[in-house]
């Protein structure tokens, strides 16, 4: 087997039991520092072997062995693969090996995350969610399509420009400038008459072979303009691509299914990005910039979209447009958590090199920066003005300096909401945020979101993979995090609602990964009052006694 084979395997492996056992999918589970035992569907043991562990996440082996009537058998990374997702029908096995292939053909990243532009940090990423049974499944695109645009290969592309009658076309206010000054960055001049529109390649192929497609260019009311001439590369997300020559990100549909979703923009997501915007360049978006100036939000100050001809978007053909500061190849950063947090299957995550180049003891104080630089912010902004950001590893980006977390970006206002118990207040300074987003939420449902997104997703992770890396001792960490919510409640002039939750509730809210890829359902269906994702309480690991 190939370095990419073997590092592709135990990646697949790692994510899928590690949701696996999360989630209680594994019967009769029993881990250890050596092993993983547990039954499967026939009542077999099976047992895999531990590369490193912690109480948060597990580093299996490829020594995997199955009970069978002549003794033990020895099983490989695809065998057992198949062998477990199998019982969750054909779609779920078909997603789950096709996420395992797509790993096999994944390069291995580089750990030099210092050395890491914008771009690189995106294209770092290479096995994507730790806790996923199929974290790299597309379904809809072909091998060659993944080759080509899929951000782990680190391909470049053109974006495809239309241009449509006004009348064809829904935006919000503002957004007219903002793609002027895209075409003219990327395409040139155009025709002043008609709304340029930027599209994905893949998506413009797929759109045109519709007959509505058809039939709108043969009647001139939509004009094919071709490729730009600016070079793009996916961002992890891969359906928001990145230029450095271009003011704008550009975020557009994909019609196809990333691990849980469909990944149709829709309205109500959009209309979030504005509002957000708006709020940024508000009174009170000054007051949060000045109390908060390690914090940054990428905002998303414009969408364009085709409509039925009666004002019904397109969901297929939105595109966002959101703020791009990186416009300098040679600049470093800021980096993706989620890249720094991944674990290859030898060696220490880019993590652990950067924080062991820092010094031998200097992961406890690197960890206590990153709380107060990157997460303190995020929980203040609920605390405060009952903001929710979803900022997941991946909606996540840190400044460094010399190493040390000095700032950090987020992004992805589709995924914000607010409490109602602020809305009154946020709408004196931003009329109208909340309409039509459907994302006012209560702070029972607010709260649990955000314990996932922000503590259980970005501040465990990044506890357990310094834990992984043999940096510092997990108890120590849990310590320092205790420490700091302790400290922030005590601090925090707004609702401390929410630290209280993080530090005395006996469960934190988790999102469930493999109950919802076995489900089949499409997670971008639900609003955020009604999550069609499945989730689930882990014991609260903040209650446990704690050594430091």
């Amino acid at each position: 087997m190939t370095y990419s084979q073997v590092s592709g395997d135990l990646a697949a492996l790692d994510a899928f039991l590690n949701s696996a056992m999360r989630e209680g999918q594994l019967a009769a589970a029993q881990l250890d520092d050596s092993s993983l035992c547990f039954a499967d569907q026939d009542g077999r043991s099976i047992q895999v072997s531990v590369r490193k562990r912690s109480k948060l996440r597990t580093l299996f082996g490829p020594d995997i062995r199955r009970e069978s009537p002549q003794g033990w058998e020895t099983l490989s990374v695809p065998q057992l693969l198949a062998h477990l997702s199998k019982p969750g029908g054909s779609t779920f096995c078909k997603r789950v090996m096709d996420s395992l292939a797509a790993l096999q053909k994944t390069a291995p990243m580089s750990d030099n995350a210092t050395s890491w532009n914008f771009l690189a940090a995106e294209q770092a990423l290479k096995a994507g969610h730790p806790f996923h049974p199929n974290p790299r499944s597309r379904d809809e695109m072909t091998t060659e399509e993944t080759r080509r645009y899929a951000p782990e290969h680190e391909e470049t592309f053109q974006l495809h420009w239309y241009a449509a009658d006004p009348a064809l076309v829904s935006s919000n206010k503002g957004a007219s400038g903002c793609l002027r000054l895209l075409a003219e960055a990327d395409l040139g001049a155009t025709d002043p008459g008609k709304i340029p529109l930027p599209w994905h390649p893949w998506q413009a192929q797929k759109l045109t072979e519709q007959n509505t497609m058809k039939e709108l260019l043969d009647s001139g009311s939509l004009v094919d303009l071709g490729p730009g001439s600016g070079v793009w590369g996916a961002t992890s997300s891969m359906r928001c691509i990145h230029g450095w020559h271009a003011p704008f990100m550009v975020k557009t549909s994909l019609s196809l299914r990333l691990t849980n979703s469909i990944r149709h923009l829709s309205l109500r997501e959009v209309v979030r990005g504005v509002h957000i915007s708006d709020l940024l360049r508000s009174d009170l978006g000054a007051r949060i910039k000045h109390d908060f100036p390690t914090l940054n939000i990428l905002g998303e100050p414009g969408y364009v979209a085709l409509n039925d001809g009666d004002g019904t978007v397109r969901d297929d053909t939105i595109v966002v447009l959101r703020e791009n500061p990186f416009q300098d190849a040679s600049v470093p950063g800021p980096v993706m958590l989620a890249s720094l947090c991944e674990t290859p299957a030898h060696g220490q995550s880019p993590l652990g090199t950067l924080v062991h180049a820092l010094g031998t003891d200097a992961a406890p104080l690197w960890f206590t920066r990153f709380l107060d630089v990157a997460i303190k912010p995020l929980l203040e902004l609920r605390a405060r003005y009952g903001l929710l950001f979803g900022a997941h590893q991946q909606n996540l980006m840190l400044g460094l300096e010399d190493g040390w977390p000095a700032a950090v970006w987020v992004r992805d206002c589709q995924g914000t909401g607010h409490l109602d118990s602020f809305h009154e207040m946020l709408t004196q300074h931003c009329p109208g945020i909340g309409e039509g987003a459907e994302n006012v939420v209560d702070a029972k449902l607010g709260d649990g979101l955000v314990t996932y997104y922000v503590v259980i997703n970005s501040v465990l992770n990044t506890l357990s993979t310094l834990v992984l890396d043999g940096l510092a001792s997990e108890d120590h960490l849990t310590g320092l995090l205790r420490d700091f919510l302790f400290r922030s409640r005590a601090e925090t002039p707004g609702d401390t609602a929410l630290y209280t939750r993080l530090l005395e509730q006996p469960t934190l809210t988790c999102k469930g990964n493999f109950a919802t890829s076995l489900s089949g359902v499409n997670e971008a269906d639900g609003d955020a009052r009604g999550q069609v994702a499945s989730f689930l309480d882990l014991p609260n690991p903040l209650l446990e006694p704690v050594y430091a």
